[in-house]
């Protein structure tokens, strides 16, 4: 586990009276840390603003550790220190509980199934469950053995936990606790009317204002169409219930025994970030080096990795963490471009997922592009339609194929909707009977592929719907494709340019 060094102790100074004591020193010091050598600059810095420079607002650290900080070698190291402590948590605290990596800042903490709980759904006057992030593989597996550790991380230097693990997780384990307990005619126990259970720093005014919400979640979890309640009734024991762990020594008294002995289901919410201290930003690695330490440095990937994956990191780990700081730029470009262009296009698996035929195309399957390096390739399918940015070796296919491009929502908003007609053309020409087998791909295998066997359904069964589609329709086809693909994990984007294309 890293440490703080070389901090000094943060003084009581205001933020505003900090950053104008920045402005005014800026001749003697650059930033935080690094002192200017022209002594006669600092001889005209008065007092006051040379003891703020000394000992600088928690406010004004980590705004300068978010500027300096943000580099990929700062966050890969502090990583690395994060993903430590969460792998000797886990394994030696809850090491029998299956363990999940929340998406998708907690994958690059520990190489586990992924589960998709958003902090939004958490946010202040946002509160809801989701009807699409559903995380009903999370629900079985933690139901059938007894709990579950989940594990995420915060950018945050004052919050310990994201609101994702702070509400949106606990408004999830509430709700499917009311639809067990409405199916099986069962109270779990005395006091379950006392609503979600919130962590203690949550306010008394937001917690009644969560638990006022209780029905609306309630009613969510129906229009999704999961029969949760039916589902769970037989293999939930205790009702759900979360805890929380953290480097901040939340929890530290939990072992697995004492959950063992508790009357409700554990569901472990793991923090891999450390808390930021005012005490300083300057940590140490294992191998003695020391680097600026990045809380939930995995968050907000797109602004810092380059294309690198938490599965090419953990490939090329060490190489990463023994480059020095200025050549883990090149690095990373260089692992990128080599995964993308070797066999079997990187760390996605060649895994084909047989839908479940309620989705209502028949014998309908989904993969990642790296189903097309398979050798057997040509016996999976009667069709393909790959939908994604890259390219994919389609030369060994006998079969008829159709590539569209859609490139992710953050980048385009209107691809994967103008690949929906094309896509559905293709489809009618090329399955003329109900037992032809089609198979869509996108990239990763969980995003563009499932929102579009979402609009295929939607278009070629129609018969399912009510006069007018509405976002509940697309939630239900989610729910019954999520039932054999627990990994689907279309954005809110994607889903929105489906329901596009149909309303307009």
């Amino acid at each position: 586990m890293s440490f703080f060094v070389g901090a000094r102790d943060a003084s009581e100074s205001s933020s505003a009276s900090s950053s104008g004591a920045t402005r005014d020193a800026r001749g003697a010091r650059s930033s935080v840390g690094e002192w200017c050598d022209d002594d006669d600059a600092l001889s005209r810095v008065d007092d006051d603003t040379l003891n703020a420079m000394l000992r600088p607002s928690v406010y004004a650290i980590t705004r300068e550790i978010k500027r300096r900080g943000g580099g990929a070698s700062e966050r890969l190291r502090s990583i690395a220190a994060d993903a430590r402590w969460t792998r000797d948590a886990t394994t030696e605290r809850f090491g029998s509980l299956p363990v999940f990596a929340n998406a998708r800042c907690g994958t690059w903490y520990v190489d586990a199934p992924e589960c998709y709980f958003k902090s939004t759904d958490g946010h202040d006057k946002n509160w809801a469950f989701s009807g699409v992030r559903l995380n009903a593989r999370v629900a079985r597996e933690a139901a059938a053995r007894g709990g579950c550790v989940v594990v995420d991380a915060t950018a945050s230097a004052v919050k310990r936990f994201p609101d994702a693990m702070s509400k949106t997780v606990p408004i999830w384990c509430e709700t499917l606790n009311r639809a067990v307990a409405r199916a099986g005619g069962v109270r779990w126990r005395e006091g379950d009317d006392r609503g979600v259970t919130l962590p203690e720093w949550i306010s008394t005014n937001e917690r009644e204002a969560v638990n006022a919400r209780r029905e609306q979640f309630d009613d969510s979890l129906r229009r999704s169409g999961w029969d949760a309640g039916n589902e769970l009734r037989d293999i939930l024991k205790k009702p759900f219930q979360c805890v929380w762990v953290s480097q901040g020594g939340d929890g530290s008294e939990l072992t697995l025994e004492t959950l063992r002995a508790a009357d409700f289901t554990p569901i472990v919410l793991l923090s891999a970030s450390a808390p930021l201290l005012g005490r300083g930003e300057r940590s140490v690695g294992d191998d003695g080096r020391a680097f600026t330490y990045v809380p939930g440095a995995g968050d907000d990937e797109e602004s810092w990795a380059r294309g690198l994956t938490p599965e090419i990191y953990r490939k090329h780990r060490d190489a990463l963490l023994r480059a020095n700081q200025g050549d883990v730029d090149v690095l990373i470009s260089k692992l990128v471009a080599r995964s993308r262009d070797s066999k079997g296009t990187g760390e996605y698996s060649e895994t084909v997922i047989e839908l479940d035929p309620e989705c209502g195309l028949g014998a309908c399957r989904v993969a990642s592009r790296r189903v097309y390096d398979r050798p057997d390739v040509n016996d999976l399918a009667d069709a393909f339609l790959h939908v994604g940015e890259l390219a994919v070796e389609s030369s060994r296919l006998a079969t008829p194929f159709l590539h569209v491009s859609a490139k992710k929502d953050k980048i385009s908003r209107s691809d994967l909707k103008n690949a929906i007609e094309p896509s559905i053309q293709f489809v009618r020409r090329s399955l003329p009977t109900p037992k032809a087998r089609l198979c869509v791909t996108c990239d990763d295998g969980v995003d563009h592929s499932v929102a579009m066997v979402i609009a295929l359904s939607i278009a070629l069964c129609p018969q399912s719907l009510g006069a007018d589609l509405t976002k509940d329709d697309i939630r239900r086809r989610l729910a019954v494709i999520s039932r054999t693909h627990p990994d689907a994990r279309p954005s809110r984007g994607s889903l929105k340019q489906v329901y596009n294309h149909f309303v307009g």
